[in-house]
């Protein structure tokens, strides 16, 4: 079991921090799309559904992002400025509704309590990275 400390820490890094809010979010999208799919009572149906169903190909966008900052962190190291900054735009043009198919996707979802939630804490995770990275 990780220490309370330790975990604090390694979700300290913004990257971490980042990687974290977009995986809640992933999460909650994941389980909405997975309520009323016939794969949704089962995990490893579920698994195969995510990586081969078209209905779930849209959320590749957030689990993309989500390896692309923990490959950055891999064996301890910390993102460069600049990937932190492809980081940090991904998840904008994510939030924002720049990616029009994301955005009609998600729609669907946002009514939800714990996708609107899961949302606002990248919303929030945003904005203070992008306020503490113009200090």
């Amino acid at each position: 079991m990780t220490h309370p400390q330790a975990r604090r820490a390694a979700v300290s890094h913004p990257s971490r921090r980042l990687a974290a809010a977009v995986a809640g979010w992933h999460r909650a999208l994941l389980n909405a799309q997975a309520a009323g799919h016939p794969a949704g009572g089962n995990p490893y149906a579920l698994l195969q559904a995510v990586m081969h169903d078209p209905d779930f190909a849209w959320l590749r966008r957030l689990s993309d992002l989500i390896l692309r900052i923990d490959e950055a962190n891999a064996k301890g190291a910390t993102p460069s400025p600049e990937a932190m900054q492809g980081f940090l735009a991904t998840a904008l043009s994510l939030t924002s509704g720049e990616d029009a198919e994301f955005q009609q996707r998600q729609q669907r979802f946002l009514l939800r309590p714990e996708v609107a939630s899961a949302r606002a804490a990248v919303q929030s995770t945003l904005d203070e990275l992008r306020q503490a990275a113009q200090q």
